[in-house]
């Protein structure tokens, strides 16, 4: 039931480790699901099996075993290792086998860098890397720069996931013991920089039980999540994909349907919701805007009880197709603060907006054109957001997120971009290029665009096409119908930071936009993809 009330029944919520609880679970038969599983991944016709948490902790205990029997031998508290697989369920398994034995687990984006890959290992002083044979030249490339690396070959999904009763670990603390103690790493996407590790504790993995903890908690998207099927492409060596797997079923009684092994296409995944019974959907926006493109696919997502998005904004064509059908929501949270608490609301021409809950402990600071700061503020005995453990000298962190209030209900913002957005321009004004993209991104043939770049005397506005919805012959026709576009988002600029015409640049289908795990994209990086037909602009 997604309107189920916390404390959920038989749960007391807020002080309970991970893995404890996964240890509890597997004790009672009554539990519902931890995932479903394609019968055959070839066929989702053939329908989805259910995964106990019997079965989840079994699977640990053995990979836990492995992971006993093949690690180096060591004094250290909380040794370190690094895993890289497919995309399968050993990033979960292998997660909670660490946490058994105490080890800390660092999951590195294949999407980054190798240089950035390895400054990550090295900040957390990792010289042991896992990984199954199938990734064996991927990891070697990784590290052919590097030394006194151990690698270590993992077993296939099948000799993890087999029933065959296995050696039982138990995770030996209580809460107050390993609350704080490391346990898995992830890192920031690198939309803005150099991708920088992270370390979530044990605590910091509860967030969610203790945020249903909470006295007087609003309606939140921890109540969608509650006991239902639930579906996400996301890959689980991402922080949202990992809470999605481990805590939202452990904690919420969640159910996740997995999809196969593959990148999701949009037809694979109408099938996922349809052959696995998903209740509701966390999704990047790229992929629900091409869900929207089709019948089936639209169908497909208005049939959701509650569909989320996270990572980037929903371009404003794609919700308007689904509000009238589905609960639809930006699922707001990052690396270092978690998910961030905000209340449910039946605003439908505000479906892209949130409200913070008293208990986000949340400022919006005023900066510059309409737009706030999101500023967390530590308060006495607060337990959330998680950036104040993450941080735990600061007295309030400046997120450098940048909001607009919506025109008519006050106290609903809206996310815009970053406070790097700004653009600078050689005369001295500038604009927020993600307020004015966000105007040129509502034509329909329009996937993303970037303005740019610092230090020119006028804006270049780059556009990246929906695929196969502008042939070659008509992009002068295109070039004509955005101009109302253009006009629209001029509304909001000085004379001289205006965008034009003059100034368009069509990315090509071989340079597409540089997008991070989360399919936002990276302002910078593309910028620089594009350097020579800026600068052709200004000769």
């Amino acid at each position: 039931m997604t309107d189920a009330i916390f404390p959920l029944a038989g749960v007391e919520h807020g002080k309970r480790i991970l893995v404890s609880v996964i240890e509890s679970r597997a004790r009672n038969v009554s539990s519902k699901p931890w995932v479903s599983l394609p019968v055959n991944e070839q066929d989702l016709s053939q329908g989805y099996k259910d995964v106990s948490f019997w079965q989840l902790n079994n699977y640990a205990n053995h990979a836990a075993n492995w992971l006993r029997e093949n690690l180096p031998q060591t004094l250290d508290e909380f040794q370190c290792f690094a895993y890289a697989g497919p995309k399968d369920l050993r990033y979960s398994i292998l997660a909670v086998a660490a946490a058994k034995l105490q080890k800390v687990m660092v999951m590195p984006s294949p999407l980054i860098t190798p240089e950035a890959q390895n400054r990550i290992l090295s900040v957390k002083n990792c010289k042991i890397y896992l990984r199954p044979a199938s990734m064996a030249d991927k990891v070697a490339e990784i590290l052919k720069e590097t030394h006194g690396f151990q690698v270590i070959t993992v077993p296939e999904i099948e000799e993890i996931m087999k029933e065959e009763e296995a050696p039982v670990f138990t995770y030996p603390k209580s809460w107050e013991e390993g609350k704080d103690d490391p346990w898995l790493v992830f890192h920031t996407s690198g939309t803005t920089g150099n991708p920088k590790p992270l370390t979530w504790s044990h605590g910091m993995m509860a967030v969610s039980d203790i945020m249903a903890s909470l006295p007087d908690l609003e309606l939140s998207v921890l109540h969608k999540f509650a006991q239902d099927r639930w579906y996400t492409p996301l890959p689980s060596l991402h922080l949202v994909g990992t809470v999605m797997v481990l805590a939202m079923t452990s904690f919420l009684e969640s159910t996740i349907v997995i999809g196969p092994a593959v990148q999701p296409s949009a037809n694979l995944v109408v099938d996922i919701l349809h052959y696995g019974r998903v209740d509701g959907a966390l999704m990047i926006p790229s992929l629900i805007e091409e869900l929207c493109l089709t019948d089936t696919g639209l169908q497909s997502l208005r049939n959701l009880k509650c569909l989320l998005y996270t990572g980037a904004p929903l371009n404003a064509k794609a919700g308007e197709k689904l509000v009238s059908h589905v609960h639809i929501a930006p699922m707001a949270g990052s690396t270092e603060g978690g998910l961030f608490l905000t209340k449910l609301h039946d605003k439908k021409d505000a479906w892209d907006y949130i409200i913070f809950q008293a208990h986000a402990s949340a400022e919006l600071v005023p900066r510059f054109d309409k737009l706030h700061e999101l500023v967390f503020v530590r308060r006495p005995g607060c337990l959330v957001p998680l950036v104040f453990q993450v941080k735990p000298d600061l007295e309030r962190f400046e997120t450098n997120d940048m909001l607009v209030e919506h025109p008519v209900h006050k106290g609903l913002w809206k996310f815009i971009g970053r406070g790097d957005d700004y653009v600078n321009f050689s005369h001295g004004d500038g604009m927020h290029a993600s307020l004015i993209e966000a105007e040129i991104e509502n034509h329909p043939a329009v996937k993303a665009a970037l303005i740019g770049e610092n230090g020119r005397p006028a804006p270049v506005l780059l556009v990246e096409l929906v695929p196969n919805a502008v042939a070659d012959s008509e992009k002068s026709k295109f070039a004509a119908s955005l101009q109302p576009f253009i006009e629209n988002a001029n509304v909001r600029c000085h004379d001289c930071v205006k965008l034009s015409l003059d100034r368009l640049i069509l990315a090509r289908h071989e340079k597409p936009f540089v997008r991070n795990v989360k399919g936002g994209v990276v302002r910078m990086q593309t910028l620089a993809l594009y350097k020579d037909e800026i600068s052709a602009m200004f000769v």
